[in-house]
């Protein structure tokens, strides 16, 4: 099962009216940020709402700072705490795949 998949069957990417959550978000980033907290979330361990809270709360988390750092930091303790550790270049390398994914599936262009 991809990420895409996982995101899009727990239905909490998209609203009411059938639109992606991105839409409504109001950016490609947001959409990023959302498919690496499922990601980052169901590597935790996480289902259900709690896995939809905690993609929300990643992308809450990113305007901290600037750039990517808060996201990198965040994801960095939440999965070396539950025992994923992952380095700092890797979630990076990750974070530019969802960000890929998300100008795919939002049908932009950067």
């Amino acid at each position: 099962m991809t990420l895409s998949s996982v995101a899009a069957s727990s239905g909490t990417l998209k609203n009411q009216h059938g639109h992606h959550d991105d839409e409504s978000l109001g950016s490609i980033r947001a959409r990023r940020n959302l498919l690496a907290g499922y990601w980052a979330g169901s590597l935790i361990g996480l289902k259900g709402e709690d896995l939809g809270r905690y993609a929300a709360d990643l992308h809450e988390a990113d305007h901290a700072v600037r750039g990517d750092s808060d996201v990198i930091e965040r994801l960095s303790a939440d999965l070396a705490q539950a025992g994923h550790a992952m380095s700092k270049t890797d979630i990076a390398a990750a974070l530019r795949r969802f960000h890929a994914q998300a100008l795919k599936d939002t049908g932009c262009t950067e």
